[in-house]
């Protein structure tokens, strides 16, 4: 606790003694609450407050989620400081106030050391890699869904660009997959050791995905019955981007052409799940910030309630989550 205050220097002077009971029930120690309401009420400067908490996160006091900087900033938002005031006066929980943090090292106004950075990186790598696990799990890779989105695609057609004659297109098995396919999410899982298949794969052979312990699903908006079935009756499913198994599509591999045949309001506009599939979870797609996230139980599996794509490279507990299940 003093060598704490030392370290801290300018910071504030801490006001509650630190004991085992505020680390074990709380996510943040309590009497960091103390210098939280002082800077919130500006007796404590901005410059304290980032040098504090920099310190807090590096000695791993403060157990922040987010450690990389995606954007350059040196502005301090005032509702990072309203946050502060909230949860010092305990009108927000604990995970607030770090996501508030976590916000000031994304935008790079607490920037943190490098090396922290790295070994806490290779650190949280070794923790959810599955390079060495007995099990197998698998990932299919939506190359329909990336097709469908692709130029003079179906989304010309939803989008009154094109004539129902955008709603064949072609089957691109090595485009760019992007956000609306799962890029980071192939990228990231694929890293850490993960098998890969596409859809091709599975409808061609749908028997394949009986070879693995567990089957991850990313944004496979766009699936052919066949597919549907070997994924909705695998025993052991992480449904990990919503909106998945939406739309009904038949293939025809000689003229290398997919054609959506149900779902998206086609061919009616009240048909919205191509399957009519009952766990269809499309209105967690909007949810990209994934602050709250938690897996559902579902039949076959577990089904995450928001779209992890941006938030999945650096978030360890949702890619130990994966892994454990």
């Amino acid at each position: 606790m003093v060598l704490v205050s030392i370290l801290l220097g300018s910071f504030g002077q801490l006001g509650y003694a630190q004991t085992s009971s505020d680390v074990t029930t709380h996510l943040v120690p309590s009497w960091i609450k103390h210098n939280a309401l002082k800077w919130s009420q500006q007796e404590i400067s901005d410059t304290d407050f980032i040098n504090g908490m920099r310190w807090l996160v590096e000695h791993q006091i403060i157990p922040v989620e987010d450690i990389v900087e995606t954007e350059d900033s040196s502005i301090m938002p005032d509702s990072v400081k309203k946050i502060a005031y909230a949860w010092s006066s305990g009108q927000v929980p604990d995970i607030e106030f770090i996501h508030g943090i976590e916000y000031l090292v994304r935008h790079g106004v607490i920037e943190l050391d490098d090396n922290f950075v790295s070994q806490v990186g290779q650190d949280r790598l070794a923790q959810v890699s599955v390079q060495n696990d007995a099990k197998k799990s698998v990932v299919i890779i939506p190359v329909f869904t990336a097709s469908a989105y692709s130029e003079h695609g179906f989304y010309s057609y939803y989008e009154g660009k094109c004539s129902s004659i955008c709603l064949t297109s072609i089957i691109y098995t090595h485009a760019p997959l992007g956000y609306t396919a799962s890029g980071h999410g192939v990228d990231v899982l694929g890293s850490l050791g993960y098998y890969t298949l596409t859809d091709v794969d599975v409808d061609k052979n749908p028997k394949v995905l009986l070879q693995y312990d567990k089957v991850v699903l990313l944004h496979n908006e766009y699936v052919t019955q066949k597919e549907f079935d070997a994924i909705t009756t695998h025993p052991r499913v992480v449904y990990l981007y919503p909106n998945a198994l939406y739309g009904k599509i038949t293939v025809n591999y000689n003229a290398n052409a997919m054609t959506l045949v149900r779902g998206h309001n086609y061919p009616d506009v009240k048909i919205r799940n191509g399957f009519d599939w009952k766990f269809d979870n499309s209105g967690f797609e909007y949810d990209t910030q994934c602050k709250n996230w938690k897996f559902h139980n579902m039949t076959n599996g577990i089904m995450l309630d928001c779209y992890p794509e941006n938030r999945l490279v650096h978030n360890t507990k949702l890619l130990k989550a994966i892994k454990d299940y």
